[in-house]
């Protein structure tokens, strides 16, 4: 049993609703629609994640550990056009291709924080790997690039931006040009003098698919100790126009969105919020003078509009409380919303809606309504664990399992892992220490926004 099937039985032992997950409540952390086939979608939990072959009209579960990942930490999912699905994780970027099992890539256990799915198919992911000699472990900040869905990713496509880095953010490849990609990462840095450290805030540009990169000006933006600059958008028609969300400018909650109209050569401030932005959206040109439709969504600031791309905002009324937001090749935009609601937050009761007008709302998934586990062979940790599982996750998130899976009643005794399972690693005094330790390297990791 390792630690990490520890630390995702932690998360389920503590998804009851309205209770937390490891400080975090059961929620929808992101939406990937699989390229070109869009009745295929994943979606990433706080608890797992779970799968849909009908455009969400039924929902299938895989627990953190299959993909794998834990702890505060939130995958970034790709969904190619063969139906494979792409995870980053600290043990490397992983791929599922049979449906059941997130296998290894040939980098390895590279550790990847980003990765991206451009319109050529081309699959791109960010090292984050720190040198740790003890283990023989070699520093890795490439830029990795595979043509063929993930099967190789030759050292000879991998590129290294011309900076000092200790976490990549976020990478995006334009939907009209695949040459053009945007990636942003942080380094810290010697302070003042050569006292403490400051964190240094990187953005690049490629025009040439990720071979050579250009870096891009940061003056512009408001930033304080604790930022992060995140790419959030590119035009779709459009690969000059491309925003990004700067988080914590007063050092807190308050984040701003920034435009940049010239391949990020200057930036405006086009929206702040006093917390979290969870949500954007840019949709496609809509009066022929280049001026986009934009979402911004907040958790309990609401949510708004703008006609003319950031430059006047409107209150969107009736939105649901956003934590992403994504429009799918029909138009249609599906948001993260919150099944449950908590004490400042209030339910929508589902954790995902979608709209076609920004009018109504339509409850696509309800973790109430969920039945099934995904089925995978013995021998599948999908199989051996998840699926061992399912029936406890289920009490947890309030919903009825499938007949097959043979649970007691609710009004029965709570529900076991057997023997072995998840659940009983850790018990005693040293498995409790190495699970706490192994909570706090997460916790000190950046994680993937946004969570709910």
């Amino acid at each position: 049993m390792t630690w990490r099937i520890a630390l995702a039985c932690l998360v389920l032992v503590a998804v009851p609703r309205g209770a937390s997950a490891n400080g975090r409540p059961p929620g929808t952390s992101s939406i990937t629609f699989r390229q070109g086939q869009e009745t295929d979608i994943a979606v990433g939990l706080t608890f797992g994640l779970v799968l849909s072959h009908d455009g969400g009209k039924t929902w299938a579960w895989m627990c953190e550990a299959a993909v794998p990942y834990s702890g505060m930490y939130d995958p970034r999912f790709a969904f190619s056009p063969t139906g494979a699905v792409v995870a980053t994780s600290f043990e490397g970027l992983k791929v599922m291709r049979d449906g059941c099992t997130f296998g290894a890539t040939p980098v390895g256990t590279t550790a990847a924080s980003t990765d991206a799915l451009g319109p050529d198919h081309a699959i791109y992911f960010a090292a984050a790997q720190v040198a740790d000699a003890a283990h023989g472990v070699v520093a890795d900040f490439h830029i990795y690039k595979s043509t063929d869905d993930g099967m190789t990713f030759p050292v000879a496509a991998r590129s290294t931006p011309p900076a000092a880095v200790n976490w990549w953010q976020s990478l995006q490849v334009a939907a009209s040009d695949a040459q053009r990609l945007y990636l942003s990462g942080y380094a810290f840095m010697p302070g003042p003098g050569g006292v403490g450290t400051v964190k240094q805030q990187l953005l690049f540009r490629s025009d040439n698919g990720g071979k050579d990169w250009t870096p891009l000006p940061t003056a512009a933006f408001t930033v304080a100790p604790n930022s992060v600059i995140e790419i959030v958008g590119i035009a779709k028609d459009n690969a000059d126009q491309v925003y990004v969300r700067v988080s914590a400018i007063d050092n807190m909650e308050s984040e701003a969105i920034w435009r940049s109209s010239d391949r990020g050569l200057t930036w405006k401030q086009i929206n702040t919020k006093p917390e979290p932005i969870g949500a954007f959206a840019v949709r496609a040109a809509l009066n022929g003078q280049g001026k986009h439709d934009l979402i911004v969504g907040t958790k309990t600031a609401g949510a708004e509009v703008s006609h003319d791309d950031g430059d006047t905002w409107a209150p969107l009324a009736g939105a649901p409380h956003m934590n992403c937001l994504v429009e799918n090749a029909a138009g249609e935009l599906w948001a993260c919303t919150q099944n449950y609601g908590a004490s400042v937050v209030m339910s929508d009761e589902a954790g995902i809606m979608r709209s076609t007008d920004l009018a109504t709302w339509t409850k696509v998934l309800r973790y109430q309504d969920l039945t099934e586990a995904v089925s995978c062979a013995a021998g599948t940790i999908q199989k051996d664990t998840c699926a061992a599982m399912w029936c406890a996750a289920c009490v947890q998130l309030g919903c009825t399992p499938s007949p097959a899976y043979s649970c007691p009643s609710p009004t029965e005794a709570p529900v076991t892992p057997p023997s072995g399972g998840c659940c009983d690693s850790g018990a005693g005094s040293a498995g409790a220490l190495a699970l706490g330790l192994s909570v706090g390297m997460f916790l000190k990791r950046p994680r993937r926004r946004r969570e709910h």
